[in-house]
């Protein structure tokens, strides 16, 4: 039987950390989709508490290269996800690296790499679908494009009830 976690604020943290887990491995792109995976995972929720979710955890819809949209993480934990759905490729010059991404999908991609705290990156500038990474003094564009490449081939852990 499914556990309800609406009500208490411990309920409501397991569940949000939950949503977190499912949307940094999973492209998920409907609130619907979301309700039917936490109940795989033993949450009954409504679709109107998980917009609240979405909203309170500041989880966006973003299109990725393969044109779907789907729902990505604001942080570190969905970094790696969200570069390897929205980046066609990396390249360097200097002491800045260069992400390309699909037409509209630089902004969302650059505002996750400046939250993600990604070390060496001093800042980003984004067009439509280009993002101009600057690499902190002493690195170069293409450690910085490696760092970030690592982060896109990197996998989130398995979750205990994943088999």
């Amino acid at each position: 039987m499914a556990e309800t976690l609406t009500t208490t604020a411990g309920g409501k943290r397991r569940r949000q950390e939950l949503i977190r887990q499912l949307v940094a491995q999973y492209a998920v792109g409907s609130q619907g989709e979301l309700v039917a995976l936490l109940a795989q995972h033993g949450i009954e929720a409504t679709q109107a508490t998980v917009s609240r979710d979405l909203e309170e955890l500041a989880i966006d819809k973003i299109r990725g290269a393969d044109n779907r949209v789907s729902y990505a993480l604001p942080e570190p934990m969905g970094l790696s996800r969200m570069l390897r759905q929205f980046v066609l490729g990396f390249d360097h010059s200097g002491n800045l690296a260069i992400v390309r991404t699909p037409p509209g999908g630089a902004a969302t991609v650059a505002a996750a790499i400046d939250r993600a705290g990604v070390p060496g990156v001093l800042a980003t500038v984004q067009g439509d679908d280009t993002i101009l990474v600057v690499a902190e003094e002493g690195l170069t564009g293409r450690e910085i494009a490696d760092r970030l490449h690592s982060l896109k081939e990197s996998r989130p852990p398995i979750m205990e009830n994943e088999q």
